[in-house]
Protein backbone atom coordinates (compact mmCIF):
# COMPACT_ATOMS: atom_id res chain seq x y z
CA UNK A 1 0.00 0.00 0.00
CA UNK A 2 1.53 3.39 -0.98
CA UNK A 3 0.16 5.14 2.11
CA UNK A 4 1.82 2.59 4.43
CA UNK A 5 5.11 3.01 2.58
CA UNK A 6 4.80 6.79 2.88
CA UNK A 7 4.19 6.58 6.62
CA UNK A 8 7.17 4.26 7.06
CA UNK A 9 9.40 6.69 5.19
CA UNK A 10 8.26 9.58 7.39
CA UNK A 11 8.85 7.63 10.60
CA UNK A 12 12.50 7.21 9.59
CA UNK A 13 13.02 11.00 9.21
CA UNK A 14 14.83 12.95 11.94
CA UNK A 15 12.62 14.20 14.77
CA UNK A 16 11.76 17.89 15.08
CA UNK A 17 11.52 19.95 18.23
CA UNK A 18 8.24 21.60 17.20
CA UNK A 19 6.20 19.64 14.63
CA UNK A 20 3.43 21.59 12.86
CA UNK A 21 -0.30 21.24 13.45
CA UNK A 22 -2.34 19.54 10.74
CA UNK A 23 -5.72 20.74 9.47
CA UNK A 24 -7.16 17.18 9.46
CA UNK A 25 -9.39 15.95 11.04
CA UNK A 26 -12.38 17.82 12.43
CA UNK A 27 -14.27 20.94 11.46
CA UNK A 28 -12.16 23.94 10.54
CA UNK A 29 -8.39 24.13 10.38
CA UNK A 30 -5.40 24.60 12.68
CA UNK A 31 -4.82 28.06 14.13
CA UNK A 32 -1.18 27.94 12.98
CA UNK A 33 0.63 27.93 9.64
CA UNK A 34 3.65 26.03 8.35
CA UNK A 35 7.06 27.72 8.64
CA UNK A 36 8.48 29.47 5.56
CA UNK A 37 9.25 26.83 2.92
CA UNK A 38 7.54 24.08 4.93
CA UNK A 39 5.53 21.57 2.88
CA UNK A 40 2.79 19.20 4.05
CA UNK A 41 0.30 16.83 2.38
CA UNK A 42 -3.00 15.85 4.00
CA UNK A 43 -4.75 12.96 2.26
CA UNK A 44 -8.10 11.22 2.65
CA UNK A 45 -7.76 7.46 2.09
CA UNK A 46 -10.68 7.92 1.45
CA UNK A 47 -13.45 9.97 3.06
CA UNK A 48 -17.08 8.85 2.63
CA UNK A 49 -20.51 10.46 2.83
CA UNK A 50 -24.10 9.34 2.41
CA UNK A 51 -26.83 11.88 1.68
CA UNK A 52 -30.00 12.36 -0.40
CA UNK A 53 -29.73 13.59 -3.98
CA UNK A 54 -32.05 16.15 -5.58
CA UNK A 55 -34.80 13.53 -5.90
CA UNK A 56 -34.49 12.44 -2.27
CA UNK A 57 -32.85 9.08 -3.02
CA UNK A 58 -29.81 8.26 -0.87
CA UNK A 59 -26.45 8.20 -2.58
CA UNK A 60 -22.95 7.51 -1.32
CA UNK A 61 -19.66 9.09 -2.28
CA UNK A 62 -16.05 8.08 -1.73
CA UNK A 63 -13.54 10.94 -2.05
CA UNK A 64 -9.73 10.89 -1.97
CA UNK A 65 -9.36 14.53 -0.91
CA UNK A 66 -5.84 15.99 -1.11
CA UNK A 67 -4.60 19.18 0.57
CA UNK A 68 -1.13 20.47 -0.28
CA UNK A 69 0.16 23.14 2.14
CA UNK A 70 3.16 25.46 1.72
CA UNK A 71 4.40 27.98 4.28
CA UNK A 72 5.07 31.37 2.69
CA UNK A 73 6.71 33.02 5.67
CA UNK A 74 5.35 35.03 8.55
CA UNK A 75 1.72 34.24 9.34
CA UNK A 76 0.79 33.19 5.76
CA UNK A 77 0.29 29.79 4.15
CA UNK A 78 -0.74 28.71 0.63
CA UNK A 79 -3.08 25.74 0.22
CA UNK A 80 -3.91 23.80 -2.95
CA UNK A 81 -6.73 21.26 -2.80
CA UNK A 82 -8.47 18.72 -4.98
CA UNK A 83 -9.62 15.12 -5.29
CA UNK A 84 -8.17 13.08 -8.13
CA UNK A 85 -10.54 10.17 -7.45
CA UNK A 86 -14.22 10.14 -6.50
CA UNK A 87 -16.78 7.35 -6.71
CA UNK A 88 -20.48 8.23 -6.60
CA UNK A 89 -23.08 5.48 -6.26
CA UNK A 90 -26.79 5.15 -5.62
CA UNK A 91 -30.14 4.51 -7.32
CA UNK A 92 -28.51 1.79 -9.42
CA UNK A 93 -25.83 4.09 -10.86
CA UNK A 94 -22.05 4.26 -10.40
CA UNK A 95 -19.88 7.18 -11.52
CA UNK A 96 -16.17 7.81 -11.09
CA UNK A 97 -14.25 11.02 -11.76
CA UNK A 98 -12.25 13.87 -10.29
CA UNK A 99 -13.50 16.68 -8.12
CA UNK A 100 -13.08 20.44 -8.27
CA UNK A 101 -9.73 22.02 -7.40
CA UNK A 102 -9.15 24.93 -5.02
CA UNK A 103 -6.58 27.50 -3.98
CA UNK A 104 -6.57 29.17 -0.57
CA UNK A 105 -4.57 31.50 1.64
CA UNK A 106 -4.48 31.04 5.40
CA UNK A 107 -3.35 33.75 7.81
CA UNK A 108 -2.62 32.98 11.48
CA UNK A 109 -1.54 36.16 13.31
CA UNK A 110 0.61 35.82 16.41
CA UNK A 111 -1.31 35.89 19.69
CA UNK A 112 -0.42 35.85 23.36
CA UNK A 113 -1.64 33.46 26.02
CA UNK A 114 -3.95 30.51 25.42
CA UNK A 115 -6.02 32.05 22.61
CA UNK A 116 -5.18 31.74 18.91
CA UNK A 117 -7.01 32.15 15.62
CA UNK A 118 -6.62 31.81 11.87
CA UNK A 119 -8.53 33.07 8.82
CA UNK A 120 -8.75 31.30 5.46
CA UNK A 121 -10.03 32.53 2.10
CA UNK A 122 -10.55 30.00 -0.69
CA UNK A 123 -11.72 29.80 -4.29
CA UNK A 124 -12.94 26.42 -5.60
CA UNK A 125 -12.96 26.16 -9.38
CA UNK A 126 -15.63 24.43 -11.45
CA UNK A 127 -13.34 21.89 -13.12
CA UNK A 128 -14.59 18.60 -11.66
CA UNK A 129 -16.38 15.77 -13.42
CA UNK A 130 -20.11 16.36 -14.04
CA UNK A 131 -22.25 15.45 -11.00
CA UNK A 132 -19.14 15.19 -8.81
CA UNK A 133 -18.00 18.83 -8.68
CA UNK A 134 -20.02 21.82 -7.47
CA UNK A 135 -21.12 22.81 -10.96
CA UNK A 136 -20.02 26.43 -10.41
CA UNK A 137 -17.20 28.43 -8.83
CA UNK A 138 -17.41 28.64 -5.04
CA UNK A 139 -15.98 31.30 -2.71
CA UNK A 140 -15.23 30.53 0.93
CA UNK A 141 -14.24 32.61 3.93
CA UNK A 142 -13.71 30.93 7.30
CA UNK A 143 -12.08 31.34 10.67
CA UNK A 144 -11.08 29.06 13.53
CA UNK A 145 -10.86 30.40 17.09
CA UNK A 146 -8.94 28.26 19.58
CA UNK A 147 -8.52 28.18 23.36
CA UNK A 148 -6.01 25.97 25.18
CA UNK A 149 -7.45 24.46 28.36
CA UNK A 150 -5.94 22.65 31.31
CA UNK A 151 -4.52 19.18 30.75
CA UNK A 152 -3.63 19.85 27.08
CA UNK A 153 -7.31 19.97 26.18
CA UNK A 154 -8.52 22.41 23.53
CA UNK A 155 -11.78 24.08 22.56
CA UNK A 156 -12.21 25.58 19.09
CA UNK A 157 -15.03 27.25 17.20
CA UNK A 158 -15.10 27.14 13.40
CA UNK A 159 -17.24 29.69 11.51
CA UNK A 160 -17.49 29.58 7.73
CA UNK A 161 -19.34 31.13 4.78
CA UNK A 162 -19.60 29.46 1.35
CA UNK A 163 -20.95 31.42 -1.62
CA UNK A 164 -22.16 29.20 -4.49
CA UNK A 165 -24.50 30.08 -7.37
CA UNK A 166 -25.85 33.15 -5.59
CA UNK A 167 -26.61 31.26 -2.37
CA UNK A 168 -24.88 31.44 1.00
CA UNK A 169 -24.18 28.50 3.31
CA UNK A 170 -23.19 29.29 6.89
CA UNK A 171 -21.46 26.82 9.21
CA UNK A 172 -20.77 27.08 12.94
CA UNK A 173 -18.92 24.14 14.53
CA UNK A 174 -17.64 23.90 18.12
CA UNK A 175 -14.97 21.20 18.67
CA UNK A 176 -13.65 19.84 21.98
CA UNK A 177 -10.34 17.93 21.90
CA UNK A 178 -8.78 15.83 24.67
CA UNK A 179 -5.50 13.85 24.82
CA UNK A 180 -6.05 10.11 25.35
CA UNK A 181 -2.39 9.06 25.40
CA UNK A 182 0.91 10.75 24.58
CA UNK A 183 0.34 10.08 20.85
CA UNK A 184 -3.45 9.79 20.56
CA UNK A 185 -6.11 12.47 20.89
CA UNK A 186 -9.86 12.35 20.50
CA UNK A 187 -12.44 15.02 19.78
CA UNK A 188 -16.18 15.60 19.55
CA UNK A 189 -17.87 18.18 17.35
CA UNK A 190 -21.23 19.53 16.30
CA UNK A 191 -21.73 21.12 12.87
CA UNK A 192 -24.61 23.60 12.65
CA UNK A 193 -25.30 24.51 9.02
CA UNK A 194 -27.72 26.89 7.35
CA UNK A 195 -27.93 26.28 3.60
CA UNK A 196 -29.48 29.13 1.63
CA UNK A 197 -31.24 26.63 -0.66
CA UNK A 198 -31.89 23.56 1.50
CA UNK A 199 -32.45 25.06 4.95
CA UNK A 200 -30.97 24.00 8.29
CA UNK A 201 -28.71 20.98 8.70
CA UNK A 202 -26.89 19.43 11.63
CA UNK A 203 -24.16 16.82 12.18
CA UNK A 204 -22.58 15.49 15.36
CA UNK A 205 -19.78 13.03 16.03
CA UNK A 206 -16.07 12.89 16.59
CA UNK A 207 -12.80 11.27 15.71
CA UNK A 208 -9.27 10.26 16.61
CA UNK A 209 -5.83 11.50 15.53
CA UNK A 210 -2.76 9.30 16.06
CA UNK A 211 0.68 10.88 15.98
CA UNK A 212 3.20 8.87 13.91
CA UNK A 213 6.64 10.07 14.95
CA UNK A 214 7.18 13.82 14.64
CA UNK A 215 6.19 14.26 11.01
CA UNK A 216 2.99 12.32 10.36
CA UNK A 217 -0.50 11.69 11.67
CA UNK A 218 -3.24 9.15 10.94
CA UNK A 219 -6.87 10.03 11.60
CA UNK A 220 -10.40 8.70 11.52
CA UNK A 221 -13.79 10.36 12.10
CA UNK A 222 -17.54 9.67 11.99
CA UNK A 223 -20.42 12.19 11.90
CA UNK A 224 -24.16 11.49 11.89
CA UNK A 225 -27.06 13.73 10.95
CA UNK A 226 -28.92 15.30 13.87
CA UNK A 227 -30.81 17.95 11.89
CA UNK A 228 -33.74 17.61 9.48
CA UNK A 229 -31.64 17.72 6.30
CA UNK A 230 -28.16 17.22 4.93
CA UNK A 231 -25.75 14.32 4.91
CA UNK A 232 -26.97 11.24 6.77
CA UNK A 233 -23.42 10.04 7.49
CA UNK A 234 -19.90 11.35 6.98
CA UNK A 235 -16.81 9.30 7.83
CA UNK A 236 -13.24 8.86 6.75
CA UNK A 237 -9.66 7.83 7.18
CA UNK A 238 -6.68 10.06 6.48
CA UNK A 239 -2.96 10.48 6.74
CA UNK A 240 -1.05 13.77 7.01
CA UNK A 241 2.69 14.16 6.41
CA UNK A 242 5.04 17.08 6.99
CA UNK A 243 8.02 16.90 4.64
CA UNK A 244 10.05 19.71 6.20
CA UNK A 245 11.33 22.84 4.46
CA UNK A 246 12.11 23.01 0.77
Amino acid sequence: MPYIALAAMVLSMPAMADPPDFDRPGAGFATSVLPAGGVALEQGVPDWSREPDDSGALQGKYTADSLFRVGLGGPVELQLGGSAWNHLYGDGEHRTGHGDSSVAMKVAPSTNGDFSYAVLGQVTFDNGTHDIGNGARQYTLGTTLGWKLQGDRQFTVFANLDRLQGSNTWTLAPVYTVPLTDNLQGYVETDLIHDGQDGNEGLAGGGLALKLGERAQADTFVLHRVGPRGAQWEAGLGISVYFGRL
